[in-house]
């Protein structure tokens, strides 16, 4: 069997989906924190996370980019939606969209004081209109939890991943940015949340946040 290492840093932010991919499919890893600026040169292109697989005859795959890893651990423990190339590429739209949110929470989170009000602006409505597209989406699947289907698959563990950590890092300081993921703005997202967060398998994700 393959062992693997995720490198980045002690904080809840770009490789919390794969956290939780890890987590949902029962797999061990070892999380390793790179000093930096130190170590940044050891890593491809310079940047965090980065995954590390050693492979049953002891040779090593190294892989950057948090989307990249995501997309070669969802093909691994089988955790893609399966179907035509039109279902595929929805489920890319919708991490992609997951992706969007993130990042304007982190363009607001990190503005300058003069540009923090523009770019909360953005955040707000940039979010909110992907919610919005979420829910319709929810909807067509039947409300039943579940982007896909009616089993756990990558987008879901993406959507719940990233909320957590969307949350921890917003705090009390912004409700009404929280409040977009309110069981009264998204009741099908939380639907989601709670079908995630239920999972046995979901506990030691959720136990990084302890």
């Amino acid at each position: 069997m393959s062992s693997f290492v995720l490198r980045y840093f002690p904080v809840h932010s770009r490789a919390e989906t794969i956290k939780a991919i890890f987590s949902y499919a029962e797999t061990d890893y070892k999380y390793e924190t790179p000093e930096w600026p130190l170590q940044k040169s050891e890593q491809p292109a310079g940047k965090l996370p980065v995954l590390v697989e050693t492979l049953p005859d002891s040779s090593e795959y190294v892989l950057s980019d948090s989307l990249a890893i995501e997309s070669y651990l969802v093909d691994k423990f089988k955790l893609s939606v399966s179907g035509s190339p039109q279902i595929i590429a929805r489920q890319q739209e919708i991490r992609y969209q997951i992706k969007d949110i993130f990042e304007a929470c982190t363009l607001y989170r990190y503005a300058t004081p003069e540009a923090k009000h523009m770019f909360l602006d953005y955040f707000l409505s940039s979010t909110k209109d992907i919610v919005a597209y979420h829910e319709k989406l929810l909807t067509e699947n039947g409300s039943n939890g579940h982007y896909f289907g009616d089993s756990i698959t990558y987008v879901d563990l993406a959507a719940f991943a990233t909320y957590r950590a969307i949350e921890l890092q917003l705090g009390d300081s912004t409700p009404q940015a929280l409040e977009l993921f309110s069981k009264k703005n998204a009741p099908l997202m939380n639907q989601v949340f709670e079908t995630v967060a239920g999972q046995p398998t979901i506990a030691s994700y959720l136990a990084t946040f302890n």
